[in-house]
């Protein structure tokens, strides 16, 4: 199974939650040899005040998630999907074979780490609804994720985010007509039409959408997520943005 963790920002339950997540099993599951759901719910030390993790406390935790990682994987034959942290908390999942002899690799791994408190628990998830339902992302944090990819590839040739520049929008439709309302939508909002294109396919009448704008990560999410509704309300579909590098 591909290996992909992607990391995001959303809420859950309604508070701040930071997940982290191996799109890599989404192919894959529900897996049956391993319906058993795993958790364990470790205390932070030094949370934040917003209940996420401190960078301090960082190390330790990675440190943490090896030895679980490593318990769980031989007793429970167990795979690591995905953890939460949220409310001053690290909650690791997994899916397993069994939940036999969870509760004594927990020990063992966290035996170590002095001072750390922790819950453990498991439930039958043949299913995998937990992956599916609450740690992979929706449609707006697969945008997010994908603007987190383009920001990196940004970032390795030295661009400034905070420089506003041109950020161009591809965005393709059923239909010309849903194109036409679209394309009006957007002018109303502040973007001006680049290019269009009809071909083949499910999709086949595309527009090219721009507007100037500085890309640090909330202020690109934003105007993304702005776009992406716009589609969703046409029948189109977001496929992305592109701008160039600025070094200074």
């Amino acid at each position: 199974m591909t290996e992909n963790w992607k990391p995001y920002i959303c809420n859950v339950n309604g508070k701040l939650a930071s997940i982290l997540v191996n799109l890599g099993l989404r192919d894959a599951v529900p897996i049956v040899a391993k319906p058993w759901l795993l958790w364990i719910w470790v205390y932070l030390q030094i949370p934040r005040s917003d209940g996420l993790s401190d960078s301090k406390e960082a190390p330790t935790l990675y440190e943490i998630e090896d030895a679980l990682n490593l318990r769980l994987a031989h007793s429970c034959q167990a795979i690591a999907c995905g953890r939460i942290t949220t409310e001053g908390k690290r909650e690791f999942y997994f899916y397993g074979e069994t939940n036999k002899g969870l509760h004594q690799a927990v020990d063992q791994a966290l035996f170590a780490f002095e001072g750390y408190r922790f819950d453990t628990g498991s439930q039958k998830d043949s299913e995998w609804g937990h992956y599916l339902e609450v740690l992979y992302p929706s449609e707006e944090d697969a945008q997010r994720i994908a603007n987190m990819d383009v920001l990196d590839a940004l970032s390795e040739k030295g661009d400034v985010v905070t420089v506003p520049r041109e950020v161009s929008h591809w965005i393709y439709f059923s239909a010309e007509k849903f194109r036409n309302l679209f394309r009006e939508a957007v002018i109303s909002a502040g973007f001006e039409i680049i290019s269009e294109t009809n071909s083949e396919g499910a999709l086949p009448f595309g527009i090219v959408v721009a507007r100037a704008q500085p890309v640090e990560q909330a202020s690109i999410d934003r105007t993304v997520i702005e776009l992406f509704h716009f589609a969703k309300r046409f029948d189109g579909e977001y496929d992305g943005w592109e701008t160039q590098v600025i070094t200074q």
